[in-house]
């Protein structure tokens, strides 16, 4: 049994999946490598496999090691013109990682789904789209989740910790003082201040849909801010306004702080 291998196919499909692995690279890592230079790269690891299936290596120790080790460096870094070796090797850790996932999602589509014309066109390029999809939906949660930090509010000598949002679209500032004014919700205004009495101040502010409202706003004894990079922020006398509506969906955060306070 015997099976009838096109070189040309072989190295069209090879040029196809290793453009859009170095696409995904591109972006994961975030490189200013030109699409021409990352055209090129591909082509040049599609030559290598082509010549792997010429001299009958596929399989082989040799051919192996050339595929997986001498191929994979060589086209990430002419592809990405990476020179830091260290930077280097993640990238080929990363083009591993998605080559497996890209090539999973392939497995599934071919499965579930029928392209009549370039069916592996087709096939690659929906793959590409999934796993580029999630790529992104990793990266939007990521950046959330770096803006969320642990904070803790401290009033008449009490401590509530809660975790915080760092909003630089938050430039709300107190009209008097020119304080900065960072948000809590109403039940965490209720947790610091009990039944006493406060001394509250009146902040103008707007949204979308509401125009010149006001929000009540009281000075704290001392606002501790851990930020994702493990550096700690003591602010004295943070003023906190309260608001009553949720600041999360999800409770994810139960303060916002002001754009002022990680600068």
């Amino acid at each position: 049994m015997y099976y009838e291998l096109y070189i040309d196919v072989l190295f069209l499909e090879n040029l196809l999946v290793d453009y859009l692995l170095l696409s995904l690279l591109k972006r994961i890592l975030k490189c200013p490598a030109k699409r021409i230079r990352m055209l090129l790269a591909a082509a040049l690891g599609s030559v290598g496999i082509c010549l792997v299936y010429i001299f009958s290596l596929q399989g082989t120790f040799v051919g192996t090691l050339f595929i997986y080790v001498v191929l994979g460096t060589v086209m990430v870094r002419a592809g990405l013109h990476i020179k830091d070796w260290h930077l280097l090797g993640k990238a080929i850790v990363l083009l591993y990682i998605c080559s497996l996932l890209l090539g999973g999602i392939f497995q599934w589509v071919q499965r579930n789904l029928e392209f009549p014309v370039y069916p592996f066109v087709g096939f690659s390029l929906t793959s590409y789209w999934i796993l580029s999809a999630c790529v992104g939906w990793m990266e939007r949660f990521r950046k959330r989740s770096h803006n969320v930090c642990e904070t803790t509010i401290s009033f008449r000598g009490r401590n509530i910790h809660t975790k915080a949002l760092y909003d630089t679209g938050n430039q709300l500032y107190d009209p008097i003082f020119g304080k900065p004014v960072s948000i809590i919700t109403e039940e965490l205004h209720q947790l610091l201040c009990k039944e006493e009495e406060v001394l509250y101040q009146q902040v103008p502010f707007h949204t979308i849909g509401k125009q010149g409202s006001i929000m009540e706003a009281f000075f704290g004894d001392y606002l501790c801010i851990h930020t994702a990079e493990g550096e700690v922020r003591l602010i004295e006398h943070p003023l906190l306004g309260i608001t009553k509506e949720p600041l999360s969906s999800k409770n994810e955060y139960g303060m916002i702080l002001h754009s002022d306070l990680l600068n």
